[in-house]
């Protein structure tokens, strides 16, 4: 027998093997790798429409891996005043209410200094908008039936913190340690106010948003 004859038995030998996954010939291997790389390419083949994001969200569920427990991953669990910059706009005001009612309490005609309000006001809102990272007054509102109870705790939560440490900052601002009736009168009307005000604006807002859909 020649050798060309030889080598001509041999090949057809080999390719008369059947193949496994255990073992496979290397052109085999090679063949099945394009062919899953062409229904990748022809499933996630980016159209005139498609965005990158939903070409990174087409390969990674070729793993079958769970794209939304990495959305949900994703979510911020630190909220500050910029997340809901109306609803700092309205704290501020109830605190700058509560600051003019304390003035105007102790002006002997009722007239309001509008400088010693803001002054008195100042570390009240720096504490209440400092902590709020911390005590999450700002983060999405759970909407239940009892409006008034979830949002009365979401105040209670920033609420401990921040006026105990505007107590402080104004002592710290004034020189002396506040009266004792002083720091009674400013936790309770603080959290009165505070309440109070921010029910009113979660009830214009679901007005409004039913208004407006």
């Amino acid at each position: 027998m020649t050798l060309p004859s030889l080598l001509l038995l041999v090949i057809t030998a080999l390719c008369s093997l059947p193949s496994s996954d255990a073992f496979a010939w290397p052109f085999v291997s090679m063949t099945h790798h394009h062919h899953f790389i062409s229904a990748i390419d022809r499933r996630c083949a980016p159209s005139s429409s498609s965005s990158p994001s939903s070409f990174a969200l087409c390969m990674s569920n070729e793993d079958g891996s769970d794209t939304s427990s990495i959305s949900k991953d994703r979510s911020p669990s630190i909220y500050t005043p910029l997340d809901r910059p109306l609803l700092a706009i309205v704290d501020t005001f109830s605190l700058t209410i509560f600051a003019a009612i304390g003035k105007s309490s102790h002006s002997s005609d009722g007239s309001l200094d509008l400088l010693a309000i803001l002054v008195t006001a100042f570390p009240f809102i720096t504490a209440w908008l400092a902590t709020s990272p911390v005590t999450s007054v700002y983060s999405p509102d759970e909407r239940s039936e009892n409006m008034i109870a979830t949002t009365a705790a979401k105040v209670l939560n920033g609420w401990a913190l921040a006026v105990p440490l505007g107590v402080a900052l104004r002592g710290v601002i004034k020189g002396y340690v506040p009266p004792v009736p002083f720091i009674f009168v400013t936790l309770i009307s603080t959290l009165i106010i505070l309440v109070g005000v921010r029910v009113l604006f979660n009830v214009m807002e679901d007005f409004f948003v039913e208004l407006v859909n």
